[in-house]
């Protein structure tokens, strides 16, 4: 099995990002929140650069959960899934087949580490489904993290950029994003990658920018979005609940048959993407 290694640590031992004791346990609380599963729920679009031309609506869920926190240390569980929709109508994008074009990263365990005024994050997790209907996994180690403060509100700012080599190419990334955190103000976090486009939408480069909100509950989220949850995805109700599901997942997902996307009737008309 091919594991993906991205980023790194590049600043110096020193180097002061901002963080401090209680800044780490701000950004462990606004990212993955304190025991009880987060969402973040974001909405966007897909753009083609240059141009600007619009190719997709994107739409995300993503499920954190806080596993542990000891001193400068913290262990948490995610799960992401994207979905892309005609930017037009809202309707999901499909392929021939009727498969939805979506990604989804079934599990993401990161760990995060504070060195002196560095917070370092560790992650591991599965992505996909690629071109050829299989996932990969990929491990990072980010220390690119910076926090600073603006009267009671608590801005994060990271970026990771990456490299890859697949079938077709190499694909390259760089994502950024921005939050922030204030008593009595609900988080808000942006991302904006510019990269390489995903398969569907054709040769060349893209940039995405979608903002998202933190929902603590997931009965609050868009009715709609868990709708299509029940119905194609019912795992990304939650983050995964133990390590005996990440091992589980590892196994069903890299294994010669991994999962099919959702599917339902074809569509009248492909997208012109």
């Amino acid at each position: 099995m091919d594991i993906v290694s991205l980023g790194g640590e590049s600043a110096a031992l020193d180097a002061d990002h901002g963080f401090d004791s209680d800044t780490f346990k701000q950004f462990i609380s606004f990212d993955v929140g304190d025991g009880d599963p987060i969402y973040y729920h974001s909405v966007g679009k897909l753009y083609r650069q240059p141009g600007g031309e619009i190719i997709a609506g994107v739409e995300a869920l993503v499920s954190n959960r806080l596993v542990k926190m000891e001193g400068n240390k913290a262990e948490a569980v995610c799960r992401t899934l994207v979905i892309y929709r005609d930017p037009d109508t809202g309707e999901i994008l499909q392929q021939e087949d009727g498969s939805h074009i979506i990604r989804e990263y079934p599990y993401i365990e990161a760990r995060f580490e504070l060195k002196d005024k560095r917070l370092v994050i560790h992650t591991e997790g599965l992505s996909g489904p690629h071109q050829n209907g299989h996932y990969g996994l990929a491990r990072v180690r980010n220390d690119k993290v910076f926090a600073q403060r603006s009267g009671a509100t608590t801005f994060f700012y990271w970026t990771l950029y990456g490299e890859v080599e697949t079938p077709i190419g190499k694909v390259w990334f760089n994502e950024a994003y921005n939050g922030s955190t204030a008593p009595d103000v609900p988080d808000v976090m942006v991302m904006n990658r510019y990269g390489t486009l995903p398969a569907f939408a054709g040769m060349g480069d893209g940039f995405m920018q979608p903002p998202a909100a933190r929902i603590d509950s997931y009965d609050d989220l868009p009715e709609h979005l868990r709708e299509y949850v029940a119905e194609y995805a019912p795992s990304h109700c939650a983050p995964p609940a133990d390590d005996a599901e990440i091992e589980a997942l590892k196994e069903q997902y890299l294994g010669d048959h991994p999962p099919e996307a959702p599917k339902s009737a074809a569509p009248d008309k492909l997208s012109n993407e």
